[in-house]
C-alpha cells in the first residue's frame, strides 16, 4: 500500500511538472505581434514568410533524429535541452540585426520545437502507462491544451504593451518564460515502461548507432504493419496546415484594414477562448468513423480558412476562431488513436514523424501564401487558396465513402 500511494504522490507531482511547464511555455508573447513588428522594420510579407519556412525546413530535418533521441537516451533529457535552446533563440531573436539573424533564431527555435512535441507527449502518455492509466491520457491532453491555450491567451495581450517593451523586450521577456518552463522540465521524473528503457544509463556511445539503426528499422516496420497510424499522420498534417497560417496573416490583414498594433491581441485572446471550447467539446465528441469525422472537420476548416481570407474583419476573427476550435476537436482525438496504437519504445519517434509530416507541407505552403498574398496586394489571398484546398480533402474522403 505504501508503495502505491508512494506511485501516486509521484504521478502527481509528475503532472503539476507537466502542466507548469505547459503554462510557460504557452506564454508565446510574441506570436501576437511578431509578424507585425518584423514588417514594420520594413520587412515583406515574403521575407517573413521565408524565414517561418526556415522553421519549418529545420523542424522537417530534425523532427525525427531528435524523436529518436528522446526514445534513446531519455525524454526529459531531451525537454531540458530544448528549453535551453528555446531560451537561447528567444536572445538571439531580441537582438538580431538582419534577416539571417532571425532565420538563424528561428532555426534553434525548431529544434527546440522538435526536442519538445513527440518527447512531451510520449513522456505523459508512458507516465499514465507505469500507472496502466493510459485511458486517462485524452482527458489529461484535453487539460494540458487547455492550459497552454489559456496562458498563449494571456500571452498575447502584451501587445497592448508593445510601445513599451519594443522588440527586443519581447523576446526578453519570452527567454524568462521559457526558462521556468525548463525548470519544470528539469523536476520531472522519467518515466520506464519497457525492459529497453531500464538499460538507457548502461548504453555506450559505442552502441549508439546501432540502437539508431534498430530504432529506425522498428518504428518502419509498425508503420508498414499499423495502417492506422500512417492514416492518422497523413490526416493530421493536411487539417493542421491553416492552424498557425489564419493566424500568422490574420495580423498583417487586419493591419490593411486599418487595426493599430495595439489591439492585435483581441484575435488571438479570441482564437485562445476558442481552443479552449473547442478542446472541452473533444472531451465530449463520439464518432463512429474517423474517416467521416476527418471529412466534416476538414470542411469546417476550410470554411474557416476562406472566411480569414476573404471576409470582413470580425469575420476573418470568427473564421480564426472556428479553424483553431475544430483543429482542437480532431487533434484530441487522432493523438489518443496515436498513442494507442503505437508502442512505447518507438513512441516519441513516431509522435515525430507525425510533426514531421506537418512541417513538410508547412515549408511550402508558408512562403507561397505570403508570395500571393503579395502578388494580389491583400494578406487574405493566400489564405482564400488554402481553404478551398483543405475543403476539398475533406470531400474527397466523403466521396470515397460513398462510392
Amino acid at each position: 500500500m505504501k508503495s502505491n500511494k508512494q506511485s501516486t504522490l509521484n504521478i502527481k507531482r509528475q503532472l503539476g511538472c507537466v502542466y507548469t511547464a505547459d503554462f510557460f511555455s504557452g506564454l508565446r508573447i510574441t506570436d501576437a505581434v511578431w509578424v507585425a513588428l518584423l514588417a514594420a522594420r520594413g520587412f515583406s510579407l515574403w521575407e517573413i514568410g521565408l524565414a517561418e519556412s526556415v522553421f519549418h525546413i529545420v523542424n522537417l530535418l530534425c523532427e525525427v533524429p531528435s524523436g529518436m533521441v528522446a526514445d534513446l537516451l531519455g525524454r526529459k533529457k531531451a525537454l531540458v535541452s530544448g528549453g535551453v535552446l528555446a531560451v537561447t533563440s528567444n536572445l538571439l531573436m531580441a537582438f538580431a540585426p538582419n534577416l539571417f539573424a532571425i532565420c538563424f533564431a528561428m532555426a534553434l527555435n525548431a529544434l527546440y520545437s522538435t526536442l519538445f512535441s513527440g518527447t512531451f507527449t510520449a513522456l505523459v502518455y508512458d507516465s499514465l502507462k507505469t500507472e496502466d492509466r493510459e485511458d486517462e491520457y485524452l482527458q489529461i491532453s484535453a487539460n494540458s491544451s487547455q492550459i497552454s491555450m489559456l496562458a498563449s491567451a494571456l500571452g498575447s495581450l502584451a501587445s497592448t504593451v508593445q510601445r513599451f517593451l519594443g522588440f527586443a523586450g519581447f523576446y526578453l521577456l519570452s527567454a524568462l518564460f521559457e526558462g521556468v518552463s525548463t525548470l519544470a522540465c528539469r523536476w520531472m521524473n522519467e518515466p520506464i515502461v519497457t525492459a529497453a528503457q531500464a538499460n538507457r544509463a548502461r548504453q555506450s556511445l559505442h552502441d549508439l548507432p546501432g540502437q539508431f539503426t534498430l530504432l529506425v528499422q522498428d518504428s518502419l516496420h509498425v508503420l508498414r504493419t499499423c495502417p492506422l497510424a500512417a492514416k492518422l499522420i497523413v490526416s493530421s498534417a493536411i487539417i493542421s496546415v491553416p492552424s498557425y497560417l489564419t493566424k500568422m496573416f490574420l495580423q498583417q490583414r487586419l493591419i490593411e484594414l486599418g487595426w493599430p498594433t495595439e489591439v492585435l491581441f483581441l484575435p488571438l485572446l479570441l482564437g485562445g477562448i476558442a481552443c479552449v471550447l473547442g478542446t472541452e467539446a473533444g472531451r465530449r465528441v463520439r464518432f463512429r468513423s474517423m474517416r467521416q469525422f476527418y471529412a466534416v472537420c476538414a470542411l469546417l476548416c476550410g470554411a474557416g480558412t476562406l472566411l480569414v481570407g476573404t471576409a470582413p474583419a470580425w469575420g476573418g476573427i470568427f473564421g480564426m476562431m472556428l479553424v483553431q476550435g475544430v483543429l482542437e476537436v480532431y487533434l484530441l482525438h487522432e493523438i489518443q488513436q496515436l498513442n494507442d496504437a503505437i508502442p512505447s519504445d518507438q513512441r516519441a519517434t513516431l509522435i515525430s514523424v507525425n510533426s514531421m509530416a506537418y512541417s513538410l507541407l508547412m515549408i511550402p505552403a508558408s512562403p507561397l501564401v505570403g508570395a500571393i498574398g503579395d502578388a494580389f496586394g491583400q494578406a487574405g489571398a493566400g489564405l482564400a487558396l488554402l481553404g478551398g484546398l483543405v475543403a476539398v480533402s475533406g470531400l474527397v474522403l466523403l466521396g470515397q465513402k460513398k462510392r
